[in-house]
């Protein structure tokens, strides 16, 4: 089995020193919505962000909606080899259900993420899609997975051709797998990293955006476990 943590994810409602600034009241107005119950978007919030602590990186929903749709329309997902949770910077932890099939259209992806901020729990008839909880730490996501290996990665860490790695790994019957993919646009893991996972493993020299760095795990895990 093969998880993926996209962890420190850049999704969060409205910060509560923006809900009063004139462009997030008239957003907020446009689309009908309190607006301490819309998502922070950098794409049409960034004025109203610059005086926001960290605002050049926060505010990113895009890139968990690209990691989302690459992820459960794997072939691993659709083998039923896969989990996938979302980690956010204050310690939201989102759990997808692998049947969860995501709305390619961006705003209404955001619509869904919002009523889950609301209701904590996304269902299609009796069956749980998505389920948020509170106030889970990264370290305590991990602990839960109770994972053979956990591998964090980062341009930083130790270069790997990620085939030969899953080899390696398949070598030592290291069947359960966790890997842990950055949800934020730029910068490192803002959580002591080295300290929760076995190993930091880098596959290309640069850094890569997060949908792409789940499509190599995805892929290599696929050609060498299924």
């Amino acid at each position: 089995m093969l998880t993926i943590i996209l962890a420190e994810s850049e999704l969060e409602v409205m910060p509560g020193e923006l809900v009063n600034h004139p462009l997030i009241l008239s957003f907020a107005h446009q689309r009908r919505k309190q607006p301490d119950r819309i998502l922070l978007d950098s794409n049409y919030h960034h004025v109203a962000m610059k005086d926001l602590s960290d605002g050049r990186r926060r505010g990113r929903p895009d890139i968990v909606h690209l990691f989302l749709l690459t992820a459960l329309e794997s072939i691993v997902n659709k083998k039923g080899q896969l989990k996938i949770i979302i980690h956010t910077r204050h310690d939201d932890v989102i759990y997808v259900n692998p049947e969860t099939r995501i709305m390619r259209n961006y705003d209404r992806f955001v619509g869904l993420i919002e009523q889950l901020f609301e209701k904590k729990v996304v269902r299609s008839q009796e069956q749980t899609l998505l389920e948020l909880k509170q106030k889970v730490p990264l370290n305590k996501v991990i602990e839960e997975l109770k994972a053979d290996k956990i591998i964090a990665f980062s341009e930083e860490g130790n270069a790997n051709n990620l085939h030969n790695y899953f080899k390696e790994l398949k070598k030592h019957k290291k069947e359960n797998i966790a890997c842990i993919v950055g949800g934020f646009p730029s910068g490192a893991f803002q959580s002591d990293i080295k300290s929760i996972v076995d190993e930091i493993v880098s596959i290309h020299p640069e850094m890569l955006v997060a949908w792409a760095v789940a499509s190599e795990i995805l892929v290599n895990y696929e050609i060498v476990y299924l």
